[in-house]
Order: C-alpha cells, then structure tokens, then sequence
C-alpha cells in the first residue's frame, strides 16, 4: 500500500524558541476518499471560505439612521449599541444624511466555527486560547464607504450571554488575513469596563474604530503547551480546517495554528467542504506534548452549517 505525504507548515514563535506546526496530508485507503469518474472529489480552499463567508453573512443586520442623530439599537440578545452621527467621518470629512451600520454578533463557538472566527489572542508572538465574552463586527458606511470616528461608540454586553460575569475581561480588536482566519490583539487604546451595579451585569466598552472586537480574557492556562499535527486524508490541505474546542466551555474555540496547554481535555474538529455544505468529523483528546491526531473520510458527515451549529454546541 502505497503512502503519499504532503508538508504544509506555519510558523510559532513560543518560549524564546522557534516551533513549527505542520500538517500532514496523507491516505491509508482509497476508500478514505470518493472517486467520481476515476478522479478524487477534492473540495477547492475557496468553496470552504465560501461556506463560512455566507454563515457570517447570514448573521449581519444592516442598521440605518441619519447623521445628525444618534444610532441607540438593542440587538434581539439584549446588546446595545450606541453612535453618534456628529462624530462619524467620510473621507475626513463631516457626513451628512443617511449612515448605514453593518452590526454582527457572536457568542458561540458553533457560530464561531461555521464563521471561522476563532477565539486565538496574540501573546508573546504565540496564538493562545481566548474565553470570549463576544464577538462584534460593527462598521458604518455612506455611499459604500467605510466611515471613520472622531470619538468612540459604545456597546454594553449583558454578561449572561456567555455564561455570567467573569473577571479579568479585556478588549480586543480583530483583523482577518488573506486566509480569512481572524487574530485578536489586545487594544490598549479601547476603554472596558464590567459592571455589575445595573439590574443586568454588563461588559461596557467605549470602542475607538469601527471593525471587529471582542471582549476577552486569555486562559490562564499555566504549565508547558503544545503544537497540533494533524494527518489528514490526501489532498485536504488548505481546504479544510482542525478547529479546537474545550470541553465545558461555552464560549472559546481554538485551531489548530495556535499553542495549547498539554493535558488539555478538548475536541479536535475536521471541517472542509461537500456539495455546497459542511463535512466534519469530530474526536474527543486530551492534549499531550507534541499532539498528533489522525482523521479519515469515511469518520466524517456532511451537515449544513445550521446543522454543523447545533451539533458543536452540543459538545459537553
């Protein structure tokens, strides 16, 4: 039986060392893998990217008010959110007339896979695990525009929506890079606050820029960490993903690019592209120093991303 193996790598820096996570492709068994007219039915990178880009579509509520008024909205969660008009800038320039926001949000870590927007915080040059107390997109725009800010917006976060207050809260901002993975930076120029003195306990922010942010704390997590290799059938590469979740925690996901703490009790996540819908699979780990776990096609199901939702949020 013949092997076939492919390297595909990305740089961490940890512990003053440099580490490398690579992802092995490899096949055991043609059955391992469908064969429609003698050619592997092998999912492009983009029809994956396609699947999460339409699931976060899905969730955007496009907001409008003029101007020369103040934006007050409360999402159907209970968030709120509040711009004012006077202090929005198109091409540094005052804006007049209709202002259109675009606003998402996220608080599971179902959502936060079939988005792919992960809970990965940069620390110390390592991606490591963030417990999230949400996750916004929020940007204002005229004409197709993006529209900038001379003082900032706020947002309230009832911190009920991920399982009660939790101290230690920070805020981060988020950018999306060429792979569409979305990486968090603690944003020292945001203002955050927990307060527990209103009926309902909020993570209260003042938020500077428009874009994404997430209220967050890292987890804590102390004693050696670990990279994830996973073997994967032949062909899957960069059209799929290994997603991390950990057990008992609501409102974290990880992938598996960043660094974790060995003996961690969690799920790893095989997620890639079938006829216009999600094929995963899904195994139980407990993380040991240079973890290696193995995922085969014929261990996966094809589910819509509603379905593939559900059953992540499912996970004890």
């Amino acid at each position: 039986m013949k092997k076939t193996k492919t390297k595909y790598s990305k740089t961490i820096i940890g512990f003053a060392v440099l580490t490398f996570f690579t992802l092995f492709l490899q096949s055991c068994n043609k059955d391992e893998y469908e064969v429609i007219n003698g050619a592997e039915s092998i999912p492009t990178p983009q029809a994956l990217k396609n699947l999460f880009e339409g699931k976060t579509s899905s969730l955007t509520n496009i907001l409008t008010f003029n101007a020369n008024s103040i934006l007050n909205y409360t999402s159907p969660k209970g968030v709120t959110l509040s711009i004012n008009g006077s202090c929005l800038r198109k091409n540094g320039n005052p804006v007049v007339g209709e202002v259109k926001v675009k606003y998402i949000e996220i608080f599971d870590k179902g959502t936060m896979l079939t988005t792919n927007k992960v809970t990965l915080g940069n620390l110390s040059g390592n991606k490591e695990l963030l417990y999230s107390g949400g996750e916004f997109y929020i940007q204002a725009t005229q004409d197709n525009v993006n529209l900038t800010l001379t003082c900032p917006f706020s947002l309230n976060i009832p911190t009920s929506l991920t399982g009660g207050t939790q101290t230690g809260m920070l805020p981060f901002s988020g950018t999306i890079d060429a792979n569409g993975d979305l990486s968090w930076e603690q944003a020292t120029t945001y203002d955050l606050i927990t307060n527990t003195q209103t009926a309902t306990p909020v993570y209260a922010a003042l938020i500077p820029s428009f874009g994404w942010f997430n209220c967050d704390r890292f987890s804590g997590y102390t004693g050696p960490k670990t990279t994830i290799t996973a073997n994967v059938p032949a062909g899957y590469g960069a059209n799929a993903g290994i997603f991390l979740s950990v057990k008992t925690f609501p409102n974290a996901l990880g992938k598996s690019y960043g660094l974790f703490p060995v003996g961690l009790d969690c799920y790893l996540i095989f997620v890639t592209e079938k006829d216009g819908k999600f094929r995963y699979a899904i195994k139980p780990q407990v993380l040991t120093a240079n973890h290696t776990v193995t995922f085969n096609l014929s261990e996966t199901i094809v589910a819509t991303a509603d379905e593939l939702t559900t059953a992540i949020n499912a996970l004890p």
